[in-house]
This record gives C-alpha cells, structure tokens and sequence, in this order.
C-alpha cells in the first residue's frame, strides 16, 4: 500500500475518535477500534511514517496484541526471538545473564528485537483494512476544545486550518505532545543527567546474537543485534564530551572500533538521547486520553518504552469500543487511569534501578556492585531467578471497577494462553476469543452454570467465548478443548482456579461465584443494557 493513497484523504467533520500521533501506539489504537468499527482519523503532524528505528524490544504481550489484530505473520519475519541477555562487568564477569524460552506463558517469544519503521508499515497496512479509519499525514494538532458530548479538534495543515469534532481523543503523540498540554497534564518525575549516543549500523555479516550490557565505568554501553544485518550500539556520553563531537562518524566509527572487531560499518542512525523517568500527572481530562510516551516515558533498560504504550493502546480501546457501542457506560472509561498508571509507575522503578546497575561511571561504586553480584551470584536460586527472566514483573492491571475487589493475586493478572486441542486439531486459546470479545472460561466445569441469570444475559449481549477445559460441556453455548500443557496445570492449581471471567484485553476481571451471585464488574455492562432499553421504551 502506497502511503499517499491514504495521506491525500480529506478530513472528515466527524468522527467517533481522534488518534492523535501516528507512531506505533496510535496505530494500534486504530487499528483497535478499526476491528470494532469505530468511525477513528488519525492525525499525524509529519508528511509521512518518522521511519527512524527508534523503540527495538518487544515482549510477549506486544506479539499476543499483534496477533488479536490479525498482524503477528506480517511482522514475525522482522523479529530477532529470545536473544540471550547479559550484563557484564568492566572485565567481562557476569553480573546477570537471562535465556528466555522459546514460548513463555502468553503463547509468545517473552523477548526480543525488531526494526521499528517495519513495524510501523505493518500497522499503517493494517488500516487498509478498515474503511472506518482514516489517516491524515501533515495535519499539526494546535487547538482541542471539549464539550459535554465531544471535543473539536483544530489541525494546521499546508493549506490552512482543519476542524474535526470527534466524541473521544486519544493522544498518542510522543514524549512532547501537544495534546498533552491541552489536556492540561503534565509529566512528573526526573531526566538522567547521563546522555547516551544510540548508534544504528549496517553491518554485514556481523555476528552479534546477545544483548549485551557492557557496565563498564571507564563507559557503559550496550550492543544489541536488530533484523538482517543492523545492529545498534549505545554508548554513554563521559563528562567534558558534547553531543556535536559524539555525533562525529569519525568518532563514532572509534567507538565502535574500541569495542568491537567490526571496521565496516555503515551508519544509518546517530542521536543522542536524556533518557527521562515521567509520568503524566493524568491520564484523562473529560474526553481527551493519554497513551504511550504521551502517558509516560522511561529508561529503556527494562525495554518496555513502545511495549508499554502497547499495553496502553489495548486496555483503552477495548473500552471506548464499548462505550461507543452502547455495550457500556462511561463509567468504565474511569478505568484506564486506574489500571495503567501504578503498572508503569513500578515498571519506570525497574528501569531506574536497572539503570543504577549499568551506569556507574565511578570506578569504586563499580567495584562495591560487581561484589553484590559475585555474592548474589553464589545463590542458584538468584541465578535461576534471573535467568528465567525474574527481573520482569508479570503482566497486570491496577485494580478499579473493572476489577474484583480484595487481596486475591489471581485477579488483575494477564490470562496465559497454553495450547488447546479439538477433536481435530491444536490451537492457542485466543483462538477462541476474538479481538474485543469476553471469554469465560472453567476448568473442569462448564462456566456457564456458575454465572447469574443477570450475568449470563450481559454475557450473551456481549457475545462472549465460553470455554470448558477438560471438562464436559452442560450447555450449548460452551465449547469443550483439551489442555495437556503441565505449566498450565501448575498455574491453574496454584492459584486454585475453577472459573474465570477473561477480559477483551485477556486480563482477568474476577473469578466465578459458585453461588451463581452478580458479578460487581459487569455492573457498567448491566447499567447500558438498562439506559439502552430505557430509550428503546421511549
């Protein structure tokens, strides 16, 4: 597809949201709500994908996401999966080293590189898709006013000014977004002093497989293998250099000289970069929301930057989906906040103290550090923590409405997604629940039967999955699949799950009754059917 064929679109009057930013985290929000048939523009203020190969790590919730929108094929081709992970001192002793599977928990590679502007093209492709959603390139945001049902959106373009009125605005915009600022949000927390030169070559033939982290006082660094023949290195600016002399190939090519055995090298990115620990002191004003660096940004050590605007991008849309479908009130739409903003805030902690490993430059603070390591390291059940990839919490949502209530750990935790068996054949449980779509989901028990008649009425508006693992299905609505997966069944019986209520965006929302009582979070759901049918009375 032709990016002309959709920048050369004209601006409708009215949508049912606006996506400002067409990075990879609006994308995915229109893409989203495109699946649902959201009436969405996005709004891009360049001419044209940036193309700039900025984000490199995904993890396995961003090629699940990928796979909800029907995309996981176009980019997998793209992908570097389950790089070894080391962190190493000035002498090359391992601080911390981490294998990631093959598959992990949530049916996908936990860890690995891409190239960001391939990423981007699949996404922008994707929209091809829908002709519910446009895109407009060269249309600068500078004006967003709200009312009590809509926002309207100005936007500078060449040849003067654009008015788009839309119900919901979703500002995905970047780490200095206009729609923030008209939001009237604001981003809390510190930059790092430290700046870093992130330089990104072709080499061929280079035989860089691992990423590594060089914590090295004399200069951090690190080096990270990227698709075909790219590889991207990071180096730390030292007091008394300047950016200009950084960006100098000449000193870049003896950087990389310094430490490495490669001579041919071909430049194809530079940027120095302050690497920032922020976070939106809101997330929502009244109709306008915020998503990704908009939201949020952070040290790249825990390699969640993009992969946390992702996380952003299906929790909100789903909902506006719903919303906007009538399938919910707005209530739910308090939710966002809630959920994201403690997940990043302790993800942005991570990504500090990861960074308080790999960048002292004092030559003392390094040798106090690699002791701690050599006696963490003395511990097998440290060495298999951090080689499984402890480090990384697990995937979660703050608890709000849309959650259970109480201390149960189950609850708010990300949905695994093990293989599954028909009679015919073997899948991966998404399979069996669509895009926007509930799952309930039992054990051993067809879940139907543990749901009220309130609920299983929502459920059935909603057009919800019901799934029966090895067990037998007592009604029609219930799909019957086999699970053998052991690590599956070690989950299941930790947590002494028998039922479950599974979110669009696979998190779950609370587990079963077997009393059959209402279930709190469907209450927003509940509350549409009795609007809707109030109107329909009228």
């Amino acid at each position: 597809m032709a990016v002309e064929s959709i920048a050369t679109r004209a601006l409708p009057r009215e949508v049912e949201v606006a996506v400002v930013g067409a990075g990879p985290v609006g994308l995915m929000v229109a893409n989203l709500l495109g699946i649902a048939g959201v009436e969405v523009a996005v709004l891009e203020a360049n001419e044209g994908l940036l193309g700039l190969p900025r984000a490199i790590a995904y993890d396995a919730e961003t090629l699940r996401l990928f796979s909800q929108v029907g995309l996981l094929d176009e980019i997998k081709p793209g992908l570097i999966q389950n790089p070894h992970v080391r962190h190493l001192n000035a002498r090359h002793g391992v601080l911390m080293e981490a294998d990631p599977p093959p598959c992990g928990p949530y049916g996908y590679s936990p860890l690995g590189t891409f190239y960001q502007p391939e990423f981007e093209r699949v996404l922008l492709n994707g929209l091809e898709r829908f002709g519910n959603v446009r895109v407009l390139f060269g249309h600068t945001v500078i004006d967003l006013r709200q009312g009590l049902d809509d926002a309207v959106l100005t936007a500078k373009t060449r040849q003067g000014t654009d008015v788009l009125r839309a119900k919901f605005v979703v500002g995905c915009d970047g780490g200095t977004s206009r729609v923030r600022d008209l939001l009237g949000a604001k981003l809390i927390g510190s930059t790092y002093t430290q700046r870093w030169l992130v330089v990104d070559a072709i080499v061929k033939g280079h035989d860089v497989s691992q990423i590594s982290f060089y914590c090295d006082p004399s200069r951090p660094r690190v080096e990270l293998p990227a698709v075909g023949d790219r590889v991207r290195w990071e180096f730390m600016q030292l007091p008394g250099e300047t950016e200009e002399e950084l960006k100098n190939d000449g000193r870049i090519m003896a950087l990389i000289a310094e430490n490495t055995r490669y001579r041919e090298v071909r430049i194809e990115r530079k940027a120095v970069y302050a690497f920032h620990a922020r976070v939106a002191d809101r997330w929502r004003n009244g109709r306008g929301f915020l998503a990704g660096d908009a939201a949020h940004m952070m040290p790249p050590f825990a390699g969640q930057g993009m992969n946390g605007g992702m996380k952003d991008a299906v929790n909100l849309a789903w909902k506006l989906s719903f919303v906007l479908k009538g399938l919910a009130t707005e209530a739910v739409l308090d939710s966002y906040e809630p959920e994201r903003a403690p997940v990043v805030r302790k993800v942005v902690d991570l990504s500090r103290r990861l960074g308080a490993v790999i960048m002292p430059t004092n030559h003392s603070t390094a040798a106090v550090r690699d002791a701690i390591f050599a006696c963490l390291n003395m511990s097998r059940r440290f060495r298999e923590f951090i080689g499984r990839g402890g480090v990384m919490p697990l995937p979660t949502v703050g608890r709000s409405k849309l959650t259970g209530a109480g201390r149960d750990t189950l609850i708010g935790q990300m949905m695994p997604q093990p293989i599954v068996k028909t009679v015919e054949d073997s899948f991966l449980l998404d399979t069996f629940q669509a895009c926007h779509q509930w799952m309930v989901l039992g054990i051993g028990v067809d879940p139907a039967t543990m749901l009220s008649s309130r609920d299983l009425a929502i459920m059935d508006a909603l057009d919800t999955s019901f799934v029966c693992l090895n067990g037998r299905s007592d009604t029609p609505r219930t799909i019957e699949l086999r699970c053998d997966d052991p690590a599956f069944a070690a989950w299941s019986k930790r947590h002494a799950v028998r039922a479950v209520l599974v979110r669009p965006d696979r998190f779950i929302a609370d587990r079963l009754d077997p009393r059959g009582a209402d279930l709190p979070v469907l209450t927003p759901f509940a509350q549409a059917r009795g609007v809707a049918a109030a109107r329909a009375a009228a």
